[in-house]
């Protein structure tokens, strides 16, 4: 007996100090699963803020304009700003069968075909289709070097279809674009005054680029016009002549028949033939009597107007 009362015990006496930890529990069974879709929605927020004004829209044309541009090199021609590219070909102007002409105004697709063919049609009658001795296709070349002369640079005589594709035939593309392109010709031997520009600009065209005023080509004997209206009737170089005739497998370039119309200056009517053989005579003839035109399209600032409108419908 250590003669403590039992019944009656002392005082209860301070904490003891803190035991040491016990062991790792074991693990317990899996909780209930939880997903953020399976609680209820909160109540709609107040609304936000007015967002920032959106750029202005794409003018959307319905009805595109093909056209193809040629280059008068053997390197094809790269479509404008806004343009997207469809086909490059080889330059074709018309075709004389039993002297019947069919050509393709050069800023119509027609006018670039994918393959350059010297020997391309045949005529068709119910019962045979028939070879001729008169069939001919003319094609547009490429163009005289400034600094050499026009009867050094083509061949003498008939060369093969091969050599006149590598290096003598006009290269092509053609281009779908959501603006019209049209040109603008002075009639004269200076481009259009910035009188005229101006108010040009003010019905909504705007400048592309500047050329000369071609009109037509002339075979032996048949002919085939360009629409003056048309943005290639305002070519960026002269040549002129730039047409070659195939015949069967044969390319020919050289013939007294072989002709081009430019326009030149209503007012400098030269009184005699004038010499464009050499650099420096063709120099001359641009300077003093070729017109010279632009070619024009839709301004992008001036979308009001309708695309129909015609450039030169305004008093000066």
């Amino acid at each position: 007996s250590s003669g403590i009362n039992a019944e009656y015990g002392g005082p209860r006496g301070p904490p003891g100090a803190a035991g040491i930890g016990g062991i790792k529990g074991i693990q317990g069974p899996p909780g209930d699963s939880f997903n953020a879709d399976d609680c209820p929605s909160g109540a709609p927020g107040p609304p936000g803020y007015p967002g920032l004004p959106g750029p202005p829209g794409a003018n959307i044309q319905l009805n595109p304009y093909i056209m193809a541009f040629h280059s008068q090199t053997t390197t094809p021609p790269k479509c404008l700003d806004g343009m997207t590219e469809l086909w490059t070909g080889y330059s074709f102007m018309f075709m004389d069968v039993d002297k019947m002409v069919m050509g393709q105004h050069l800023s119509r697709p027609g006018s670039c075909w994918r393959e350059f063919y010297p020997m391309s049609v045949m005529k068709c009658q119910r019962d045979e289709c028939l070879n001729s001795d008169q069939d001919y296709s003319y094609w547009m070349t490429t163009r005289v070097p400034k600094q050499q002369s026009c009867s050094n640079y083509y061949p003498s005589g008939d060369v093969s279809t091969e050599e006149a594709k590598q290096k003598y035939i006009s290269r092509c593309v053609v281009c779908v674009s959501d603006y019209k392109l049209v040109s603008y010709h002075s009639f004269t031997a200076n481009p259009p005054t910035d009188q005229e520009m101006a108010v040009i600009s003010q019905k909504g065209w705007e400048k592309v680029y500047s050329g000369y005023s071609y009109i037509m080509q002339v075979g032996p004997g048949r002919a085939f016009g360009n629409a003056v209206f048309d943005h290639e009737s305002c070519r960026r170089e002269f040549t002129p002549t730039m047409i070659a005739q195939t015949y069967k497998k044969d390319v020919r370039f050289i013939s007294s028949n072989f002709k081009s119309m430019w326009l030149i200056d209503s007012s400098a009517m030269p009184d005699r033939n004038m010499k464009v053989d050499s650099a420096q005579d063709r120099e001359s003839f641009i300077q003093n009597y070729l017109g010279k035109c632009v070619v024009l399209r839709r301004s992008i600032e001036k979308k009001m107007y309708y695309y129909s409108d015609n450039p030169d419908n305004y008093e000066l």
